[in-house]
């Protein structure tokens, strides 16, 4: 049976679903009639989601719209869905950054040496692993304070090995320390030189002697060092025997080794010099000795 609507119940022509009324992302469509939009029929039937009434007003139904930019019941708006995405995504840059962060980068390529730590240890400011190329070992000497004005960078160096002191190395100068290690009354400074063509089978911490060729002198006339006496005038003599009698010479020096002296001037190679305790004999002919 149909039901007859109030007089004053007029059928609406505004109960159309909104044109702007799209559900927000998240939300879903109600399924209530909207409560907008004209009176209740007093009686009668209405078919769900039509929006119009067999008797008349406006409650027919509007399928579930929502007005715009609100929540839907139950889910979220758009500008908060996508705050939550912009907050997941910075979430997700800060833990990759703190990932990136574990990593340790060798500057070149070595072998580890050392680790100053573990897992659980608190993070510090020194060294944490020390890192080395074993391929090119160096040389480090310590030289007294009397030598190492003689040194200059790229002076070629011999290198003598404990492990093998048959067997000379060539080496240069690369590095002098311009401050000094003190230990009593004993100052020193650190030389490293690098080895020409390094030897196979090096470790870390072997000892090692070193002689640096601080000037050459080829055919040259030279005494030992012991023998050259210095005078208050400024000259230097040395003693010279012949036939049988001892005479101070006077003489000009050149290159200046740890051993020896070289004469530019006052000796030929036949004298004899004495020394305490004999005589040198005569002169060797030659280059410049190693010692």
């Amino acid at each position: 049976p149909t039901a007859k609507p109030s007089t004053s119940a007029k059928p609406s022509t505004s109960a159309k679903p909104s044109a702007s009324g799209k559900p927000t992302a998240g939300g879903k469509p109600s399924s209530r009639p909207a409560t907008t939009g004209g009176t209740r029929p007093s009686q009668g039937s209405c078919d769900r989601g039509t929006g119009t009434s067999t008797g008349g007003g406006t409650g027919g139904g509007t399928g579930g719209n929502t007005s715009t930019g609100a929540a839907a019941k139950g889910g979220v708006s758009e500008d908060q869905a996508s705050a939550n995405v912009d907050r997941a995504q910075a979430a997700l840059e800060q833990a990759a950054d703190d990932v990136r962060a574990t990593r340790i980068v060798a500057p070149t390529a070595g072998t580890i040496l050392s680790v100053a730590g573990g897992a659980g240890d608190t993070a510090g400011t020194g060294t944490f692993i020390s890192l080395g190329n074993l391929n090119e070992l160096q040389v480090q000497a310590m030289v007294t304070e009397s030598d190492v004005n003689r040194l200059k960078l790229g002076q070629k160096a011999e290198v003598t090995l404990a492990t093998r002191s048959g067997e000379r190395y060539a080496g240069t100068v690369t590095a002098i320390a311009p401050t000094a290690t003190v230990d009593g009354q004993l100052v020193r400074y650190s030389v490293t030189l690098a080895f020409d063509e390094p030897p196979t089978g090096l470790m870390l911490g072997q000892t090692a002697s070193v002689t640096v060729t601080t000037d050459e002198a080829t055919n040259a006339i030279y005494v030992p060092a012991a023998a050259v006496r210095s005078r208050s005038d400024g000259t230097q003599v040395v003693t010279v025997r012949s036939g049988g009698r001892d005479s101070a010479k006077v003489v000009r020096t050149g290159v200046r080794g740890d051993q020896y002296v070289e004469v530019t001037s006052g000796l030929v190679e036949s004298d004899q010099v004495v020394m305490s305790g004999g005589t040198s004999g005569e002169f060797p002919d030659g280059n410049w000795p190693d010692a």
